[in-house]
């Protein structure tokens, strides 16, 4: 979604799996505008030269032919980090159209990362975040144990007194299309505010202002509910303070 592009920056993978053998995946990248997005990749073995692909892709899950500072327009990035080396991969250009969405990564080594994802505001300054790579069969979510048969991503979030607003990012990081994925929003006291379906085919992303798509819930607070396996979705959300600062805070699902 544009709006939440303009607006908003969508955090890391905060509940993710794996995908079609990657050895890991950011859940948002954004460049152009006043977005730019950094990864940066570490090789932790001091043996071996790790090599590995960062795979880009769209909303609408084909490949997206990324700005690759140093390096050029591409869809995959093919890097070398040497034993005990690391290497920063920028995604910038000047073009005034912003584009997202998400990336996945492939290694022979054991390489870890992170995700830096800056804007610069309108009236100056800068906002920026840092998040990690989410690695295959894990999460960064919150996850009670025993796991649930019947998982439910839960969202925490907050549009109150004309000063918060919750953006929400998904991707399916799978080969298999998920059609109907049902949600509901409740209120403190767990009562229905707003429910609704959302449909992803195989690797498919969307973002969007929680009060942006559904009026209900402007003013209020409360949980989102995402019915459906964190190993197969990423989730994202971000509470911003646009009424002083403009600040971006990281919100971590829980599943339940």
């Amino acid at each position: 979604m544009p709006k939440f592009i303009r607006r908003f920056i969508a955090l890391g993978v905060l509940c993710a799996g794996a995908a079609f053998g990657q050895q890991g995946s950011f859940g948002q990248i954004a460049y152009g505008g006043s977005w730019q997005t950094t990864f940066t990749l570490v090789n932790l073995s001091s043996a071996s030269t790790a090599t590995g692909t960062l795979s880009f892709f769209g909303d609408n899950g084909s490949p997206l032919i990324a700005p690759v500072q140093g390096y050029g327009n591409v869809s995959v990035y093919t890097f070398a980090i040497p034993p005990g080396g690391s290497q920063s991969v920028v995604l910038s250009t000047s073009d005034p159209t912003t584009i997202q969405g998400w990336a996945s990564m492939s290694t022979t080594g054991a390489v870890r990362g992170q995700a830096s994802f800056r804007v610069f505001l309108p009236k100056g300054g800068i906002s920026e975040a840092v998040v990690p790579l989410t690695l295959p069969g894990s999460a960064l979510c919150i996850l009670p144990f025993p796991p649930s048969g019947d998982p439910v991503i839960l969202i925490p979030f907050d549009n109150t007194n004309g000063q918060y607003v919750t953006s929400i990012a998904i991707a399916n990081t799978t080969t298999v299309d998920m059609p109907s994925i049902a949600m509901e929003f409740v209120d403190q006291s767990n009562n229905l505010l707003q429910s609704a379906t959302t449909s992803l085919l195989a690797m498919q992303h969307t973002a969007f202002v929680t009060t942006d798509r559904y009026q209900a819930l402007a003013g209020q607070k409360g949980i989102l509910r995402i019915h459906a396996d964190p190993a197969k979705l990423t989730v994202l959300a971000l509470l911003s303070n646009l009424a002083s600062t403009g600040s971006i805070t990281t919100i971590i699902p829980v599943t339940q």
